[in-house]
């Protein structure tokens, strides 16, 4: 499994073959067919597992963490953003589009639950801060989870991987810190208390 997700990138979905994967992780093409039923079952359990690891990696390190709901969330996107643009990301998220989403339902499947968990993850970290009161009641928590991180990682895609910034230049660290901090400006509580007006 280590070894697809190693060659999946590199090779792109169509180019890697069982043969290949055997080879690197040192075993036979046979030994592979004892545990995976074919190319796409290997390659969506390996998905699987590596998001799992990952989410898990992540909610131990904030279960760890003190600090405010604010604090924490920030320190969470800002992890995030800083994962999606690193070049593996950025061959993953090409190969997603390209090949995977149409071809490999079953790896698709496997990408897109990983995903709908740091959905989920960012949902829990802006109910925290509604309990606590650092965020609006009102806010629609399922859709804010969604948009901040569909739009760091689009950023990120397009931005620093496609290579917009060749045609509308702007530092990612501005983009990703703007986003969040205007983000997180949004799900604060609105201020009803009106200055007082002087009598002139």
């Amino acid at each position: 499994m280590a070894a697809a997700m190693k060659l999946l990138p590199q090779r792109g979905y169509r180019r890697i073959r069982l043969e290949d994967v055997a080879e690197s992780a040192g075993v036979s093409k046979g030994t592979i067919y004892h545990y995976f039923a074919n190319k796409d079952d290997l390659l969506a359990r390996s998905v699987a597992a590596r998001m799992a690891q990952r989410h898990e990696a992540i909610e131990r390190r904030l279960a760890s963490e003190g600090g405010t709901a604010v604090e924490r969330l920030r320190k969470f996107l800002r992890q995030f953003w800083d994962v999606s643009v690193t070049l593996q990301a950025g061959l993953w998220q090409r190969l997603l589009v390209s090949e995977i989403v149409t071809e490999a339902p079953e790896v698709f499947a496997a990408w897109a639950h990983g995903l709908v968990r740091r959905w989920r993850l960012v949902e829990q970290l802006i109910r925290q801060g509604q309990r606590r009161g650092e965020f609006r009641r009102n806010v629609d928590v399922e859709v804010a989870a969604r948009t901040i991180v569909s739009a760091l990682s689009y950023q990120a895609l397009f931005h620093v991987h496609l290579g917009m910034q060749r045609f509308a230049p702007c530092p990612p660290d501005r983009l990703a810190k703007a986003a969040i901090d205007q983000f997180l400006e949004g799900l604060r509580p609105v201020d009803r208390r009106r200055p007082e007006r002087k009598c002139k």
